[in-house]
């Protein structure tokens, strides 16, 4: 193999390709591709890590990176704000945001006491992260298998990402302050985080204004370039405005896509097919490639205090979210309830943000990162195909 940057690039797409075409080809068990993705990471990392050189996977990390921000601006974009909304004559709590509240307020209740019964087992961990983690869902799990299963725009849907959305953004927003003022205490930086929803609004209402003058007209709207690279820049000012306040950059990445969603993009429109045949094609993979790649799995395995954390870590983090799930079942259905909490315990990038700040902050070991690890891989793999299996039982 040559020495070229690029050259792990074309591999990864050739083989990203090989499982695109194989996933086309199954017809009768067909797994979400973020699944075959990681799949195809783990094995890479295994029979494959010889074949990448050290500083080519710190670029293709970087790419990575990248690719779970463009991840979460798309999963801020497919919010639909007209279902969020009381409408149809429904009251408040009928809507998807109430119902995806209460799921968040039962998770949280469990992970509250769940968490506190761990830090029994092991004094040397803090409840108030254990249940940081256990709250945490994969966002950029559960908006492309819902997309995927064709749900993601009915109020079923709706629900399941409002759910996944209030648990990502408020555990987001708390490890962010707490990430910075653990140890030396809550300072004007960590508090500035809130500046971000105001920045929000002030954002729409240039970009309401500006679609009113010539400029857009000429320069914008019948330029697709033009557009494409002013939401690039709208997202590298978010990305700059968090980094500034010390909080999580995917915090600002979701919160660039919530600003699109806001000028209600149908699912056909030019723009939002190009941002997403962008993301999905091009950007997306390699972070869960890279996920799957960067695991360790020899080591783990010779770690038995890891080992012996998998099992009740797993179980904790698939009862915080089906439980308070399944007490929708009189108004989603049984199989419906069931298949959603089972995909809201995907867990994926922030529960092994979470774990990594715990490490630093000195409030969880090594051996419970690790197992954190392996929880969000097993629950990665497993929810997004128990939802699929459930809902094409359903259909």
């Amino acid at each position: 193999m040559g020495h070229g940057a690029l050259i792990p690039l074309f591999w990864l797409y050739l083989c990203i390709f090989g499982v695109q075409l194989l996933l086309n080809r199954m017809k009768t068990f067909r797994i979400p591709s973020i699944l075959a993705y990681l799949i195809l990471g783990l094995l890479l990392s295994y029979y494959g890590k010889g074949l990448f050189h050290e500083e080519q996977i710190k670029w293709l990390d970087g790419l990575s990176e990248f690719g779970l921000y463009y991840l979460m601006f798309l999963s801020g974009m497919e919010i639909d704000l007209n279902l969020l909304r009381t409408n149809q004559g429904k009251k408040l709590w009928q809507t998807p945001l109430m119902f995806g509240f209460f799921v968040f307020l039962g998770t949280a209740l469990l992970a509250f006491l769940l968490g506190t019964r761990i830090h029994q087992i092991d004094p040397a961990l803090h409840s108030w992260m254990i249940m940081l983690i256990l709250l945490t869902t994969s966002l950029g799990i559960v908006m492309p298998v819902l997309k995927e299963a064709g749900v993601i725009q009915s109020e079923y849907g709706q629900l399941l990402l409002t759910s996944a959305i209030l648990a990502d953004l408020i555990t987001m927003i708390v490890l962010s302050i707490i990430g910075g003022s653990y140890q030396t205490g809550f300072t004007w930086h960590q508090a500035s985080v809130g500046l971000l929803l105001p920045l929000s609004i002030v954002i729409y209402q240039t970009i309401i204004r500006l679609r009113q003058t010539s400029l857009w007209r000429l320069e914008f709207q019948k330029n697709a370039v033009a557009r494409l690279q002013g939401l690039l820049a709208i997202l590298g000012l978010y990305g700059i405005i968090t980094d500034m306040t010390g909080s999580e950059a995917i915090l600002g990445s979701f919160l660039a896509g919530f600003l699109l969603a806001s000028f209600r993009l149908h699912d056909n429109h030019p723009f939002k097919e190009q941002l997403e045949g962008i993301g999905y094609a091009l950007i997306i993979p390699i972070f869960f490639v890279m996920v799957g790649f960067r695991f360790n799995v020899t080591e783990f395995i010779h770690s038995p205090q890891s080992l012996r954390w998998v099992p009740l870590l797993l179980s904790t983090a698939f009862v915080v979210k089906v439980l308070p799930m399944m007490c929708l079942s009189p108004i989603l259905g049984m199989r419906r309830a069931l298949a959603g909490g089972f995909l809201l315990s995907a867990r994926m990038t922030l529960i092994v943000v979470a774990a990594s700040i715990g490490i630093r902050l000195g409030v969880i070991n090594k051996e419970i990162q690790d197992a954190v690890i392996v929880v969000a891989i097993i629950s990665s793999l497993l929810s997004p195909l128990i939802f699929s299996m459930n809902m094409k039982n359903l259909t």
